[in-house]
């Protein structure tokens, strides 16, 4: 089985709290049970240039947010025997913080999950699994379903939907996401990604991902 762990963050690389710490340590997990794990995450300017040295440029590609096409480029690192990917776009990710100042978060993580379905056909790995992480790659099982499910790089994969702290749910006006993704009426309802008037990177995750996933019993309370 191959799995390609989709994340905001991981530790060494990026950090704010629990999730970087599983990004970090459950890909070296499911190597020593023989599993096919990579992981592919933001370029942030936080991530240290002694990593930043050792990267290797794999690709560009042009990723269709709203009327515009942004500049996303792939670099890879091997570090203690797993892959990472990083998708790199200094408009998004050059900044000096991680999450939370910029007032375009739904613009910047749209982005992310629409940057990494467009690179899977140019990467040297297809997974059997996306492993998708919190709010941030919620987009990525519903974006999957709707307009890539069905082309040929794409059809045995199946989505995974972790949640590690559903206090966070990345709720943006509908408008402002469905003019980024352009899925269309359909999938604002309540049965889908509508929540109380707008839309949850979340809820997309969770309605939309083949299985779902907590990093614990009560991840759900708060």
């Amino acid at each position: 089985m191959k799995v390609l762990y989709c994340t905001s963050e991981a530790r060494p690389f990026a950090a704010t709290g629990g999730l970087a710490d599983v990004a970090g340590s459950l890909p070296q997990a499911l190597r020593a049970r023989l599993i096919g794990c990579r992981v592919v995450m933001p370029l942030y300017e936080e991530v240290p240039q002694y990593l930043r040295d050792n990267m290797k440029f794999i690709t560009s590609l042009s990723v269709p947010v709203a009327w515009r096409r942004q500049y996303c480029g792939i670099e890879k690192l091997v570090l203690n025997g797993i892959t990472y990917y990083f998708v790199d776009n200094e408009y998004y990710f050059g900044r000096p913080y991680i999450y939370g100042l910029g007032g375009d978060e739904g613009e910047r993580y749209a982005f992310f999950c629409r940057a990494v379905l467009e690179a899977l056909p140019q990467i040297d790995f297809v997974p059997d699994v996306l492993h998708c992480h919190d709010w941030q790659s919620g987009l990525i099982p519903v974006l999957f379903n709707a307009q890539y499910k069905s082309l040929p790089v794409y059809q045995n994969i199946r989505t995974v939907f972790t949640v590690h702290n559903l206090q966070y749910q990345g709720v943006f006006p509908i408008d402002y996401i469905e003019d980024l993704v352009s899925l269309g009426d359909w999938a604002y309802t309540p049965d889908k990604l509508e929540f109380y008037g707008q839309c949850s990177f979340m809820k997309a995750g969770l309605t939309y991902a083949d299985r779902i996933t907590t990093v614990s019993p009560t991840c759900l309370l708060y």
